[in-house]
């Protein structure tokens, strides 16, 4: 029984330090082909800044969803995007009107361009909202909602 312990001792101190793993990595290229960048031009209107930041926090957790991968500046997509509207409504009213009141309404509208290098390849206008029911539903779901519109058009799913 010593020796089998004895064994056990050994092999749990040395099998671990037989194993590991190595890499070395000489690159010159960048591999450009679906990186983007998402580029907020709604930074600009005083009003509708926190709109465009919670539109961009949405859109990166939605781009999970596509072949995209974001990247810093020398992305080879540039997705352009600005907050026209955005108004969060009133929460307690949807509540209270079960969504049929529309002076509660929860409304956002994007304008959103795709570019390839300098050359527009594809435009849209999203439009969403939340009208209520239950629970009188949230901002974040406004801008989740608006996010998957954006990226199902870069999956060509329209």
């Amino acid at each position: 029984m010593k020796f089998i312990t004895k064994i056990l001792i050994l092999s749990i101190l040395l099998l671990p330090a037989c194993s590991g793993v190595g890499s070395v990595t000489k690159k010159r290229y960048a591999n450009s082909e679906n990186t983007i960048v998402l580029v907020d031009m709604t930074r600009r209107n005083f009003d509708l800044q926190d709109a465009g930041s919670q539109l961009q926090g949405a859109i990166e957790e939605a781009m999970v969803d596509t072949s995209y991968a974001l990247a810093g500046e020398s992305a080879r997509y540039r997705l352009k995007f600005k907050v026209l509207k955005f108004d969060g409504g009133n929460r307690a009213i949807r509540i209270a009107s079960m969504g049929f009141a529309d002076s509660a309404k929860s409304e956002l509208r994007v304008k959103v361009a795709l570019f390839d290098g300098r050359q527009m390849v594809g435009a849209w206008e999203i439009q969403s909202w939340v009208k209520g029911g239950p629970t009188g539903g949230t901002e974040e779901k406004l801008f989740e909602r608006a996010a998957k519109e954006i990226t199902s058009h870069l999956r060509g799913d329209f």
